[in-house]
């Protein structure tokens, strides 16, 4: 046991020997190394001092070559413009003097064809004035006929115009008749229903029957515009339901506006039917009431889903 203890303490000893050795031959190589640097770094900037000097050098001597070059030809441009202005002041003194020669012939043609135009412009302008003058003159007829023409249609204009006015004076009247007869119709029915009113709330004898209004007078007018625009209808008063006798008159109504689909007055009504205005009235109030015709702009019209 002593014995390898003492072989482990050698062999341990041994191996520090050659840690410690090794180490120094290391130190020693990195010394060898850093000299040796050292010694290259020295040597590299010598050789960059010099290479400098050599550059410098030969770049001033490049600069002074190139500055003598510039020199030399400086001075050779300068000779050189000194020519070229001498030979352009000789140039334009000659271009001077043949503009003048130009602008002197120039100036006599100038002066001849000026004397020539003078005479042509007096020449243009007598024959302008002679052509203005037949113009003036052609338009002038054409004014008269256009206004003559004008008259002839202002003339037919009111002519017309008065026809028209006279048609919707006829028509004015008609209608203006019409409303009249409706009115007394309507006052006709309200002294009825006040009659029948007071007859079933103080129980009076039953009042004599009311004559039926006579048939109004009608002024039928030549011809009804087209553009001329009734006003709208009275209210409809409260009625008792139609009596029996009534109905055929409904139905003839009915049938006469379902084979009119344009349409129907009540004069026309009046007119085909051979009834006067108080049963016309009554019955087309009665088919308003039951939603089998419409009245639009005093013209009466059946509706289409309207079944009798």
């Amino acid at each position: 046991m002593t014995a390898l203890r003492d072989q482990w303490q050698a062999q341990r000893q041994h191996r520090q020997a050659e840690v410690v050795q090794r180490r120094q031959a290391v130190f020693a190589k990195l010394n060898d190394f850093q000299q040796a640097r050292t010694q290259s770094a020295t040597q590299l900037r010598q050789d960059l001092q010099q290479f400098y000097a050599a550059l410098q050098a030969e770049t001033e001597l490049y600069l002074a070559q190139i500055h003598q070059q510039h020199q030399a030809r400086a001075r050779q441009t300068r000779t050189d413009l000194g020519e070229f202005h001498a030979e352009l002041q000789d140039t334009v003194a000659d271009l001077r003097q043949r503009m003048q020669d130009q602008l002197a012939t120039l100036a006599a043609e100038t002066q001849q064809t000026l004397a020539g135009y003078g005479h042509d412009r007096a020449v243009a302008r007598i024959y302008d004035q002679q052509q203005r003058a037949a113009e003036v003159a052609d338009r002038r007829a054409v004014i008269a006929d256009q206004l003559a023409h004008l008259q002839t249609a202002r003339q037919q204009a009111a002519v017309v115009a008065r026809q028209q006015r006279q048609r919707d004076r006829a028509a004015l009247t008609d209608e203006v008749q019409a409303l009249c007869d409706d009115f007394a119709i309507f006052r006709q029915q309200m002294q009825q229903f006040r009659a029948n009113l007071r007859a079933s709330v103080w129980g009076d004898a039953s009042p004599a029957p009311v004559a039926p209004p006579e048939a109004p007078r009608r002024v039928r007018p030549k011809a009804t515009p087209p553009e001329a625009t009734a006003p709208a209808s009275l209210p409809a008063a409260p009625t008792a339901p139609p009596a029996a006798a009534d109905v055929p008159i409904e139905e003839a109504v009915f049938d006469y506006l379902h084979t009119h689909s344009t349409g129907a007055r009540l004069t026309e009504i009046e007119a085909q039917l051979g009834i006067n205005r108080f049963q016309a009235v009554d019955a087309l109030r009665s088919l308003i009431q039951k939603e089998l015709i419409v009245q639009k702009d005093r013209t009466y019209h059946i509706q289409e889903e309207a079944v009798l």
